[in-house]
């Protein structure tokens, strides 16, 4: 059997959408807590094999300012046939990243001081870009998919 290969490069992905989205994890002292379990629908346009990955890209801005951010690559959690058993699907597994200074390593802020809704104190703040953009995914919202590759 063929292994598919960047089937969808960054200059011209595969628009998916959320089937679901859920927190699998509890809410902990530390900053890094949240996992989210997110399902995207791809309908078989999307052929993986266990141990690939797929590249998300988020709207932005990145660290740079830049939009939309450059692709960041994610492991698939779900078999090549999907959580459902039919091939539409495809799974990831997220840390949503995030950094608060005084409490974590923090060397970039992308949030304005006083302005983070959980650290309002913090000096900086700093959320991943394309964790949060997933992690923050609703049901039925669009993704913009690359790969698979690996």
């Amino acid at each position: 059997k063929e292994i598919p290969w960047n089937l969808f490069a960054p200059k011209a992905p595969y628009q998916g959408w959320v089937s679901s989205n859920e927190t699998i994890t509890t809410k902990t002292p530390l900053v890094n807590w949240e996992t989210s379990h997110v399902v995207l629908r791809h309908n078989k346009q999307v052929p993986y094999i266990e141990g690939q990955s797929i590249g998300i890209i988020s709207p932005g801005p990145d660290k740079k300012g830049e939009t939309p951010a450059k692709v960041r690559l994610y492991s698939i959690a779900s078999s090549a046939c999907g959580d459902d058993e039919t091939y539409n699907m495809v799974s990831l597994c997220v840390k949503r990243v995030l950094e608060v200074s005084g409490i974590s390593w923090c060397e970039y802020s992308n949030v304005e001081k006083g302005k983070d809704p959980e650290f309002p104190q913090a000096e900086k703040v700093y959320r991943g870009v394309c964790s949060s953009h997933i992690c923050d995914l609703k049901n039925g919202d669009q993704v913009l998919i690359t790969g698979p590759t690996g």
